[in-house]
């Protein structure tokens, strides 16, 4: 075996978050008890307050459901109350036996939660469409649908690149009709001027979801879902960028003129 094989298998993986735990983390999902933070039900977690629409820190509060002799002693309520207004909670049912974590019940749903965020931060540069069809892609993989999630991003990603193109198509030299066609790396290469950086770099991803939808088994594309889900968010984040940039520039550019008109005068 060589010196990097040896490294690669020995290589331990970090730990889970809190936040990824559960705000991230479907149902029914088996973790070892190494793939968690050992604090992971006590202390302090950030998170989106699905409830009352803002950003918080929730206290953890854990309780066991039963005694030494009961059949639920290894279960546990955990409740996440909202540091901001005390009020707000969400609360979790979770199995803890010592060798095994896994969340068997929650609410509000990891789906409502997410819904909720992603409506607050991508209302600004998706359309109602794609806004659906991003919170069904999540909708389906927090129900252990893999291949019709991936369905849904790919829509997004290809809707991203359709909107760029008819927005700067005076400029590219390039009909729609012969646009349409053309492989999805070739498009982005003809747009990555016009495109946020990190889509560019991870074109790959158009690709990846493709196999996932023809190739790939439902257990796959459910264990993908996630990084493919947040290269999306990246991409959105950096959009929203771009777009406050574009804004600021004009402001400023209005404020110039207007100020030059006057010492004119």
């Amino acid at each position: 075996m060589s010196d990097e094989q040896e490294h690669n298998e020995t290589e331990v993986k970090e730990p889970m978050s809190k936040h990824q735990f559960y705000f991230e983390t479907p149902l029914y999902e088996i973790l070892g008890v190494e793939e968690v933070v050992e604090d992971f039900d006590e202390g302090d977690v950030d998170g989106y307050n699905s409830i009352s629409g803002f950003d918080t820190t929730y206290k953890i509060n854990r309780g066991r459901i039963g005694d030494q002799y009961s059949d639920y002693y290894t279960f546990y309520t955990i409740t996440l109350t909202c540091k901001r207004n005390n009020t707000d909670k969400i609360r979790f049912f979770v199995l803890n036996n010592g060798k095994a974590i896994l969340k068997v019940g929650q609410w509000q749903s990891l789906a409502d939660i997410q819904f909720a965020e992603l409506g607050k931060k991508y209302d600004k540069v998706l359309d109602e469409d794609s806004l659906f069809e991003f919170k069904r892609a999540i909708g389906l993989a927090a129900h252990g649908t893999g291949v019709g999630s991936f369905v849904y991003l790919r829509r997004i990603f290809e809707k991203l690149i359709f909107q760029t193109f008819d927005a700067h198509k005076s400029t590219l030299g390039v009909e729609k009709k012969d646009f349409a066609p053309m492989r999805m790396e070739d498009k982005v290469e003809l747009l990555k001027a016009h495109l946020p950086s990190q889509l560019v770099e991870m074109k790959s991803v158009y690709s990846i979801l493709s196999k996932g939808i023809h190739q790939l088994s439902e257990n796959e594309c459910l264990a993908y879902f996630e990084p493919l889900k947040l290269s999306i968010e990246l991409v959105l984040d950096q959009k929203i960028e771009m777009d406050l940039k574009r804004q600021r520039d004009e402001r400023v550019k209005d404020e110039i003129k207007n100020i030059h008109t006057k010492l004119g005068k």
